[in-house]
């Protein structure tokens, strides 16, 4: 599995394609097979590039990480029934009320084995977990200590996904970026032999407390219950859309900053939005978005580590 980020190039709006040329370099070059593509969807991110998202307006959030899973046989043991996921409401009342099996639409032939309830559903290749760590275990152990901590964490549900589903108990696994040993920490809560390799000595000093704690390795497992609880939801991109009567698009793609009458646009803020009068009323104030605060930077490379 490998997770190396996404980063801009320097000085302009667009991506760089490294993290793509690596993908094609490691199956055609050296034999590896392309198992799967996943994509991590990080709810918390902050709108990031500042510089293109929040003060030139020409790029949206970028919020999501590719994933790679890479395998040496086409034929890598796996199994989804270990990552499956609660029936969405939607799903538990088509159930409940029963499904006409018949082609659909879109020329699908939807047989009456979509209405077999199996307990479960399998998960999509989208991954949404937060990184919101702010006060766990290790965080307390490092700065009791004087530790500096590593600034590029993933969440432990992340490699735990992958480990549960790939491997056994008993399977060795190997982090080359060890970082905290968030990865080792998994490992040993599920019963998987690890081996992590890090270069800084003061990550591994302050990953101790992952392994000291009394009681073992913390969980970060969310249990399952409520559905609002236990589910991340992204809007339909078309709730603010307000007719036809956007600002003219900037000729050159935004090349130029722009100084608008409106303060919050200059300084990087994002104004709030206003509905026109023509929108139903009982909608306007649900529709009021909230204002928040972003500042000016230049636009810097994704961290490609985040251990």
């Amino acid at each position: 599995m490998i997770d190396i980020g996404g980063a801009w190039n320097p000085g302009t709006p667009t991506r760089s394609l490294y993290h793509f040329k690596l993908l094609i370099m490691l199956c055609e070059t050296f034999g590896f097979h392309l198992a799967q593509d996943f994509y991590w969807w990080n709810p918390s991110r902050l709108p990031t590039p500042a510089e293109w998202v929040t003060v030139r307006r020409i790029r949206v959030k970028d919020a999501i990480d590719a994933v790679w899973w890479f395998s040496k046989t086409p034929w890598p043991k796996a199994s989804n029934r270990r990552v499956l996921q609660p029936y969405s409401k939607s799903m538990r009342e088509l159930l409940k009320k029963g499904y006409r099996a018949k082609k659909r639409p879109s020329g699908h032939d939807i047989s009456d084995k979509f209405a077999v309830d199996n307990g479960a559903a399998i998960p999509p290749n989208l991954i949404a977990i937060p990184n919101t760590e702010s006060n766990s275990y290790y965080l307390r152990y490092c700065q009791e200590r004087g530790i500096t901590p590593h600034p590029a964490r993933y969440p432990a549900a992340l490699p735990e996904y992958f480990i549960r589903m790939l491997t056994d108990e008993g399977d060795r696994v190997l982090d080359p970026f060890a970082g905290s040993r968030v990865t080792g920490e998994v490992c040993e809560r599920l019963q998987r032999r690890w081996l992590c390799v890090e270069l800084v000595e003061e990550y591994l000093l302050g990953a101790r407390g992952r392994f000291e704690r009394t009681g073992g390795p913390e969980p970060e497992t969310k249990a399952a219950s409520d559905e609002d609880d236990t589910y991340y939801r992204m809007p339909h991109p078309g709730i603010l859309w307000n007719g036809a009567t956007d600002e003219p698009l900037s000729a050159d793609g935004g090349k130029t900053r722009r100084v608008s009458a409106d303060p919050a646009r200059n300084s990087g803020q994002t104004a709030p939005f206003r509905p026109s009068s023509s929108r139903p009323a009982p909608l306007l104030d649900l529709l009021e978005a909230e204002a928040e605060p972003a500042t000016p930077a230049k636009p810097s490379r994704d961290q490609s580590s985040r251990q």
